[in-house]
């Protein structure tokens, strides 16, 4: 009896293929309500990552932290790439998006959003993403993005109010070029990263990525 009692437990606790079954928080039940988000999204989540999931924190205009539609998870920094490549698999079929939103290098821990929507844009709007030191407004980095997205195709993979991180799918055909233009639209891209715009060539071309931030 006692073997058998341990067995149906194990099958309570498991899902198909041996892996333990996910159940949501009452909190996080509450989160899905409050903001619309379809319950299977925050077991998927809480699936990839086995933390806490709580509601994701964006801006307003006036630069004022607010509740925004969205959920974070804080995950191990040396995690926070596998994970944030998985949920981006896995939740764009569902029409949903992750993004990172903080890396905490002190804690060791970062932070991963994730927004309902097809339009990657939306993360720049709920995160108010600008430049304000160098007059450079959240409508002014779409307008940029927008603009070089027409030439080549990225996806934004991170951002918070001062910065945004961009990885492309195909590289600009003149990488030369394009490194003035960032430097042009962002000095603390080149001047606090890599130091030089040859630099910031290199840079791109190996990781294939784009890291903006006004400082």
């Amino acid at each position: 009896m006692v073997v058998l009692a341990v067995a149906v437990l194990a099958l309570l606790v498991t899902g198909a293929g041996g892996k333990q079954r996910v159940v949501l928080s009452p909190h996080a039940e509450e989160v899905a309500r409050q903001i619309g988000f379809d319950k299977k999204v925050l077991i998927l989540v809480k699936e990839e990552t086995q933390e806490h999931i709580q509601r994701l924190t964006g801006y307003d205009e006036n630069d004022y932290q607010i509740m925004a539609n969205g959920i974070s998870v804080d995950v191990p920094e040396d995690r926070s790439g596998r994970v944030l490549t998985k949920l981006r698999k896995r939740l764009k079929p569902l029409h949903y998006m992750a993004f990172v939103v903080a890396m905490n290098d002190g804690l060791k821990r970062d932070t991963i959003g994730v927004i309902k929507g097809a339009d990657q844009y939306d993360i720049l709007r709920i995160m108010q993403t600008s430049g304000k030191e160098y007059g450079i407004l959240t409508e002014d980095v779409l307008v940029r993005l927008k603009d070089w997205e027409k030439i080549f195709s990225f996806d934004i993979i991170g951002a918070d109010i001062d910065w945004v991180e961009i990885e492309f799918k195909t590289l600009p055909n003149d990488l030369r070029s394009f490194a003035e233009e960032v430097y042009d639209f962002c000095p603390d891209a080149v001047d606090q990263g890599p130091g030089n715009v040859n630099d910031l060539v290199k840079e791109m071309r190996s990781t294939r990525r784009l890291f903006l931030w006004w400082d």
